[in-house]
């Protein structure tokens, strides 16, 4: 009961923020709030609730997250480069899907950022999100994200680096890959590889 509720339900709202927005959420939760006071609904009643006040068919997020112990396992798989296109090949081993949020650092320079319309700029640092829905289009397990910058070389790239989503192993969330990351895999767990967040 503890860990459900004090710990599960904090990541599973985090994630749902990622997915929707965190104001979005708040926001639903509010009118959530204000809706069941002194009342008692049931988990089915939140859940239709939330969906509905957020226009969104998350039928298979409630599922995942309250029904089953599956979860994201997110990793980075390859990256090549072409002209100035880099393309960023991401690999879901979990159940659970997610969406592909990429932080790309860029080495210093002074050429322009050319940045996709998907894309937030900060200084040398550009970061990409391609919302969870590219997992529902068939079967296939990875996802090539194409991404052109302007030619300004990738120095590294770090997958999830908000650590929204809970992933089972985030040591191969970072190209490209070093010694620390990889002995934090091998722990499964207890560090969680934390270096990878941020």
């Amino acid at each position: 009961y503890s860990f459900t509720t004090y710990s599960k339900t904090p990541l599973m709202l985090s994630m749902l923020g990622g997915i929707v927005g965190d104001s979005a959420e708040q926001r639903a939760h509010s009118e959530w709030g204000k809706t069941w006071m002194f009342k008692h609904p049931s988990p089915w009643d939140y859940m239709f609730f939330m969906s509905n006040a957020l226009h969104r068919d998350l039928g298979w997020f409630w599922y995942y997250w309250l029904f089953t112990t599956e979860s994201v396992d997110g990793s980075i798989q390859t990256v090549t480069t072409n002209g100035d296109h880099t393309i960023v090949t991401v690999k879901q081993d979990g159940q659970m899907p997610s969406p592909i949020v990429l932080k790309l650092q860029l080495a210093p320079g002074t050429a322009p950022i050319k940045a996709p319309a998907n894309a937030t700029v900060s200084g040398d640092t550009v970061v990409v999100t391609y919302p969870v829905d590219v997992w529902f289009g068939g079967v296939s397990k990875t996802f090539k994200a194409d991404i052109q910058l302007g030619g300004r070389k990738v120095e590294r790239i770090t997958l999830d680096p908000h650590c929204r989503f809970p992933d089972r192993d985030p040591s191969d969330n970072v190209w490209p890959r070093t010694s620390a990351a990889s002995a934090a895999g091998d722990g499964r767990g207890s560090a969680r590889g934390r270096a990878s967040c941020g």
